[in-house]
């Protein structure tokens, strides 16, 4: 455990708290979903862990008072500290991006399915990208910023 603890850069602390009631294990069968669930995520750079057992167990023992605070807070407040709102997504984009995966799901599937060469050639694609990417921390941009990108791009041209 230490061994992967010191290849890492960050530890993530990830609070979860629900508005109303924490759902049972029978909602969670059911599918009734929470009314509102709540996420706060905090980095913590591997330097600022220590490394000894004592200080190390001192140290969680602290990070474990701070979620107890937190969850209090979120209680009391109804919101965790410095809390994002999340944006609305429009209609065209969950629509465009909805038609965007079953396109390339289709796609992939004939190749997989129906196409030796096709399946080759995709497999082996994907596999180059991913190395790569990996490799070289590339993040591409969301193909909706491209399309926005775009779709602003001709709308200064026009005016």
């Amino acid at each position: 455990m230490l061994n992967f603890i010191f290849q890492s850069r960050a530890v993530y602390d990830v609070t979860i708290a629900y508005k109303n009631q924490c759902p049972s294990f029978l909602d969670n069968v059911f599918g009734l979903d929470p009314s509102e669930v709540h996420l706060h995520i905090r980095r913590i750079p591997i330097e600022e862990i220590p490394v000894s057992e004592t200080k190390a167990a001192s140290w969680l023992m602290d990070a474990f008072q701070i979620k107890d605070q937190l969850l209090s807070d979120f209680k009391v407040q109804g919101q965790f500290p410095n809390q994002q709102n999340e944006e609305e997504i429009s209609t065209f984009k969950c629509l465009f991006t909805f038609t965007v995966i079953v396109c390339f799901t289709a796609l992939f599937t004939y190749f997989t399915l129906f196409s030796h060469i096709g399946f080759k050639l995709y497999v082996g694609l994907s596999c180059a990208y991913l190395s790569i990417a990996t490799r070289y921390k590339i993040q591409l941009m969301p193909l909706t910023n491209y399309v926005h990108a775009f779709y602003n791009s001709k709308k200064q041209k026009n005016a």
